[in-house]
């Protein structure tokens, strides 16, 4: 309160809380607008993804459009290979080499070897020793060499290379056979090209027969392979050719073997400082069976141009605010304070009788617990919240047995200490909020308990706690002292169903009890299927 604190304390707390909310204003701020960048970052890598895959899937159409050559299932001349692979790979620089790998038994192998191409040296099936040099292919019942390849210039040593020889490329041909589908080898490493530029074979299978639907007659239709020798930097580098990736660390991965991830190309680092505590993962949507992800991170630099004095200047407006403020409340707070403790005292007086009022509008005078007005409002506010909700609601009716012969015979007072005793015990033994005891009238007390699982373990416990409390009453029918008789109903209510039935419920209940002896608790369940229940439109 104003009036009691000193005018330094006030400015002091003023200049806290204003410095407080000019620094946390200024924090968040500066938070938001590092999310909306690191959603700028996001949308920055997902359109580069987008891109990229965009850019491998107009290079995979580039070798569809050769495999058309081979639809009737014919292998065409060296001429026609030779004049649409160049048409081809004056299209697309991202592709390095593109080859016809047909199938050859070993009864093939002297037909191959011995009809020289056009302008090309003598064919031969050669694979290449552990030394790294070259050799004549031994005897095997099929090889896949490379029979037609454009250019010719410097992929040399690819021309009647086997490439059954290698594992690696061996299970994608064999993957891409079977399948009848366009596969993908993983990264390999380009001999012919300066750096370590990465690169990848990409196989479409030419069966003798279109359409063939099982594995088995794949296998036995393959003609070979149309091939197509990729290289990724400059697949790369076409995707972001009309765009500018700056202050962005990109790394693109071979995630198709997760235990086995492959680097396919890094960006240069520009010379910035990368933060390595934000990394971002797309995938990209599966290539020809290979699944490739782009990792990036941003550059400090990438946040720092970004970044506005927005939050700076919110922070100095807050902060120049407060001090005005604080001014402001030295001024007036002499004058201010005289009429405030006025207000206060009042405001005091108010609140003081207000409670009272509050008070005695909803307890019973003589045992303080609820009266039977609030226990009204309560149980409807309780049952509708239950009708809503389609919960349990339990209503107990508690009656003090012949508590008439103990007023009667020990006096009115001692009979309304009695009320009392009985009352607050029953109060001790409710422990949940949502719970109310109240006085229902007379001896006769209620016990309200939403969505309770085990209401006779309650009254139960109400009935053996007031037994226990042994209030003597030797004038009582059936004990030497105070006992109570208890009634339940618990409900699920429906649509239609009327509020006072539980409580008449429990009054038959408890009627039961005393008919039984008292001193008991007793419940009677309502049969829902017995009542017609309809919405109101």
């Amino acid at each position: 309160m104003l009036h009691k604190l000193h005018t330094p304390t006030v400015l002091a707390t003023v200049l806290f809380f204003g410095l407080f909310i000019s620094i946390s204003s200024g924090y968040l701020l500066y938070n938001m607008e590092g999310e909306k960048i690191i959603r700028e970052f996001h949308k920055e890598v997902d359109e580069h993804a987008a891109s990229l895959h965009r850019e491998t899937i107009v290079n995979f159409e580039a070798l569809r459009s050769l495999a058309i050559l081979f639809s009737d299932s014919k292998t065409p001349d060296w001429n026609n290979f030779s004049l649409e692979a160049k048409s081809i790979l004056s299209r697309h620089n991202g592709i390095q080499a593109l080859e016809w790998v047909p199938l050859i038994t070993h009864d093939q192998r002297n037909a191959f070897e011995s009809k020289p191409l056009l302008n090309l040296p003598k064919f031969e099936i050669i694979e290449r020793q552990k030394q790294g040099s070259m050799m004549i292919a031994p005897v095997k019942e099929v090889y896949f060499p490379v029979y037609f390849v454009e250019p010719y210039i410097g992929n040399e040593l690819a021309y009647g290379f086997d490439l059954a020889s290698n594992t690696t490329r061996y299970q994608t041909i064999i993957s891409a056979r079977n399948s009848g589908l366009p596969t993908a080898t993983g990264s390999i490493t380009l001999v012919q090209e300066k750096g370590d530029q990465k690169g990848f074979l990409a196989f479409i299978p030419i069966y003798k027969i279109r359409g063939l639907s099982t594995e088995e007659r794949r296998k036995s239709n393959l003609l070979g392979f149309v091939l197509a020798v990729f290289r990724i930097g400059d697949i790369y580098l076409n995707s972001i050719k009309h765009k500018v990736i700056r202050n962005i660390k990109i790394t693109l991965l071979d995630e198709t073997h997760p235990l086995d991830e492959t680097i396919l190309h890094n960006t240069p680092n520009q010379g910035f400082e990368i933060n390595n505590e934000i990394i971002y993962s797309k995938k990209l949507p599966l290539l020809w069976g290979r699944q490739w992800s782009i990792v990036a991170s941003p550059t400090k630099e990438f946040f720092t141009n970004r970044r506005n004095v927005l939050p700076l200047a919110v922070f100095i407006s807050i902060l120049v605010f407060t001090i005005y403020i604080s001014f402001y409340i030295n001024f007036i707070s002499k004058r201010a304070t005289a009429v405030q403790k006025i207000v206060i005292e009042q405001n005091q007086e108010i609140n003081e009788t207000n409670k009272k009022l509050k008070l005695l509008s909803r307890s019973d005078g003589l045992t303080g617990i609820a009266n039977r007005r609030y226990m009204d409002d309560f149980f409807e506010h309780e049952w509708l919240l239950a009708l809503r909700n389609q919960t349990s609601i339990s209503f107990i009716l508690i009656d003090i047995d012949f508590f008439k012969l103990y007023n009667d015979n020990y006096g009115h007072p001692q009979g309304d200490d009695c009320l009392k005793r009985v009352a607050k015990q029953l109060q001790s033994i409710l422990h949940r909020p949502c719970d109310l005891v109240a006085r229902y009238g007379g001896e006769e007390f209620s016990l309200i308990l939403p969505q309770t699982t085990n209401p006779i373990k309650i009254a139960e416990n109400c009935r053996a706690s007031i037994e226990n409390m042994n209030i003597a009453h030797e004038y009582s029918k059936n004990s030497q002292v105070i006992t109570i008789s208890i009634g339940i109903c618990t409900v699920i209510p429906k649509i239609g169903t009327p509020s006072r039935l539980l409580i008449e419920t429990a009054d038959k209940a408890l009627y039961i009890a005393k008919n039984k002896g008292r001193n008991r608790v007793e419940e009677i369940s309502i049969d829902m299927s017995d009542f017609n229940f309809h919405k109101r439109g």
